[in-house]
Order: C-alpha cells, then sequence, then structure tokens
C-alpha cells in the first residue's frame, strides 16, 4: 500500500513538474507558458523579440486569462515607470480590423470604456496592470510585453484536423506563417538594398525574396510596412519590361489574386529588367538594379 501511495505521489510530481516547465519569470497557464520582458520597447520589436524565442506576443481568449496576465504582469513590471504592457492584439495585420499577431480567432476583448480608439496611429493595444482593461496606443510607444508560446511537454489535446506546429520548425528569429508553411525572416525590412542585392542575401541564408501565394503573406508584409515605414521587396521580376512576370524562386507568378497595382503601376512603355515591392496596400515596380527598398527573406518548408 505505501509503495502504491509511493509510486502516485512520484508521479502527481512529475506530472505537475512536467506541464509547467516553462522558461524562467514565466507562468504556466492551459498548458501554454507566459514569459514576462521588462523590456520597454515598440509593439513590432517586442513581437520579433518573441518570435526569436519561437513565440508571439500573447493573445487572450477568457477573462479569467486577462485578469491573471494582469495581475502576473504587476508583480513582474513593478519597477517599471508604464502602467501597461503590449498583447498582441493590432490593426496592423489588416486595416481597421483587430487581430492576433498568432494567427488565433479574435474572440474576446476586455477594451475600456471609450476603446479603441477610431484615430490613426492608436493600432496596437496595451493592458493595464492596474484594472485588467485594454486600450489602443501608438505602436511606437515603449511598453514591456508578454510573450505566449504552447508548452509541448504538456499532454497535448487529441486534433481532428492536421496543423502544423507553432513555429512550423523556423530557425531561431523567423516567422512561421502556416497558409504558406514558410518561415520569413532574416532582415525583417531593417536594411535597405538594391532587388539584386536583397536577393543575394537572402539566397546566401538559404532563402529567397518572398513569392507571393496567400493573403496571410500580404497581411504580414504589410504589418512591416506599417511598423518600419518602408516598402519591400518582393521576389517578383520581368526581363521584359513588365510584359511577363515570374517568380525568382520559379513558383507561379500569381501574386495579383491577393492584391492589386498601386495607381500608376505598373509603368508602361519601359525596357529591361522590372522588380516589385509592396507598398502598403498594394504592388508597385521599379528598376532592380537601381531603387533601394528594405527586404525580408522567405524560406519555404
Amino acid at each position: 500500500m505505501l509503495t502504491f501511495l509511493f509510486l502516485f505521489l512520484f508521479l502527481f510530481l512529475l506530472i505537475q513538474y512536467s506541464a509547467a516547465d516553462c522558461p524562467e519569470n514565466s507562468i504556466e497557464w492551459h498548458s501554454h507558458c507566459y514569459s514576462f520582458f521588462n523590456i520597454s520597447t515598440g509593439f513590432a520589436d517586442a513581437e520579433l523579440k518573441c518570435n526569436q524565442n519561437g513565440s508571439h506576443l500573447v493573445s487572450i481568449h477568457d477573462g479569467f486569462t486577462n485578469a491573471l496576465l494582469s495581475q502576473e504582469a504587476a508583480k513582474n513590471f513593478c519597477k517599471s515607470t508604464e502602467t501597461d504592457f503590449w498583447i498582441g492584439a493590432t490593426t496592423l495585420i489588416a486595416l481597421k480590423t483587430w487581430n492576433w499577431t498568432d494567427g488565433t480567432t479574435f474572440d474576446f476583448t476586455e477594451w475600456n470604456k471609450g476603446e479603441p480608439k477610431n484615430i490613426s496611429g492608436s493600432n496596437c493595444a496595451a493592458l493595464s496592470t492596474v484594472d485588467g482593461y485594454w486600450t489602443s496606443q501608438d505602436c511606437f510607444k515603449s511598453k514591456p510585453f508578454v510573450c505566449e508560446t504552447a508548452n509541448f511537454l504538456t499532454t497535448p489535446l487529441p486534433r481532428t484536423t492536421p496543423s502544423y506546429p507553432l513555429n512550423g520548425n523556423c530557425s531561431m528569429g523567423w516567422f512561421y506563417i502556416p497558409q504558406a508553411h514558410a518561415c520569413y525572416g532574416a532582415n525583417g525590412g531593417e536594411h535597405a538594398f538594391t532587388w539584386t542585392a536583397a536577393q543575394n542575401y537572402c539566397e546566401s541564408i538559404g532563402a529567397q525574396l518572398p513569392a507571393i501565394h496567400s493573403s496571410a503573406e500580404v497581411q504580414y508584409l504589410d504589418s512591416l510596412i506599417s511598423a518600419f515605414w518602408r516598402n519591400l521587396w518582393t521576389g517578383i521580376v520581368s526581363v521584359d519590361g513588365g510584359k511577363v512576370w515570374k517568380n525568382a524562386d520559379g513558383t507561379p507568378a500569381d501574386f495579383l489574386k491577393y492584391g492589386s497595382w498601386c495607381e500608376g503601376h505598373p509603368f508602361k512603355n519601359v525596357t529591361g529588367e522590372r522588380c516589385v515591392a509592396r507598398f502598403r496596400p498594394c504592388y508597385i515596380d521599379f528598376d532592380c538594379i537601381t531603387t533601394i527598398f528594405d527586404a525580408t527573406c522567405k524560406k519555404s518548408l
């Protein structure tokens, strides 16, 4: 009998330990790890820092989790001068529509009275450590933040439909887009190149400039443009002045299924190589050799 009780206690403690095997400065709740970063930074940089650890800014789907995070953040961010922190809610992904950066359903809100503000620049949400309500804020403000990732040591619930893992087996620092089954990253719109230099850079790390095959990819590129206020090269190129468009990776150039040209584009009566960039919320074409835009790279899995 004592042996049975000892075995039961051992297994119980083992399960509890495994279920809560989250990183330092984290808590575990409902098979997810919530990590608190007392580093004040802008919304986009906070999301990228979460991505580097295989996670996203936190998404919230019920009132208890919201209250839990508010109370835990008050303890973890007690030395911060800020009274709120970034969560993963933003309109940068889809204009005038609130979405979570992790792509989960936006099925719960806890907006403060008069929120969200319908004014330009208030595109990112912060959660108050004082009262637990959300406010829409300027994405460039510096705040602490909370990242969320699945606790893979916890026994998963059975799935009825196939799905990819949270980070899609992307390398650290790369952002996984399930709809494209591809990783985006390595530069993330932070440095400017000519199209040719950008493609060479991506190829040097085993990637390509992005061929666009889903609306999710367009939304991701547009979110980077909104965050960094810079246009981004795509992998779409023409060698005959824009008569025929191709992707640098050899896949079909079906980008116009997921967006349209900006007014005045593509340019007419031009010759030679033309390359396509994303200019939120449309496409533009320019000379590949002299024009300088920012870039992000894509690795198809």
